[in-house]
């Protein structure tokens, strides 16, 4: 079953159960889907868990902007419709485990605060589904001294 076939399953479950908030977000969710559906390219060549990326990615960043304007209501509601988006998407390594990623990466290719691009894409291109690229970019800083 793929991503767009669950999302409509439970989208179902949702509504029968009378959970608005799921509800609301796996319809956002399966809107994009439509979208990217309609974008022109082939079904095969849609990845529809980076369409879920991408949406999970939109509300991180109006939780940012919400806790910037000390709206904590707003960043609680947020953080529950991002819990439900990662449910879909591929399981995230830990803080630490992304940080011995970045070192090993750094001491194996001796890798300078100059080079951190071609660290940040080597890590990103074998990890990239698994990390968050601002967590890399921040370990990378933190590591090369940028």
């Amino acid at each position: 079953m793929n991503l767009k076939e669950r999302v409509t399953e439970e989208l179902k479950s949702a509504m029968k159960a009378q959970d608005k908030l799921r509800t609301s977000v796996l319809r956002m969710i399966l809107a994009d889907i439509k979208i990217a559906d309609t974008s022109g390219k082939p079904n095969d060549q849609i990845d529809y868990v980076d369409v879920a990326r991408g949406y999970c990615k939109k509300l991180k960043k109006s939780r940012e902007e919400y806790e910037k304007l000390h709206l904590p209501e707003k960043v609680k509601e947020l953080d529950g419709e991002i819990a439900i988006v990662e449910e879909y998407l591929p399981k995230q390594l830990s803080d630490d485990e992304i940080r011995k990623i970045v070192n090993e990466v750094i001491e194996t290719n001796k890798y300078t605060a100059k080079e951190m691009g071609l660290a940040m894409k080597l890590i990103m291109g074998k990890h990239g589904d698994k990390v968050d690229g601002k967590k890399v970019q921040g370990y990378l800083k933190e590591r090369l001294k940028c």
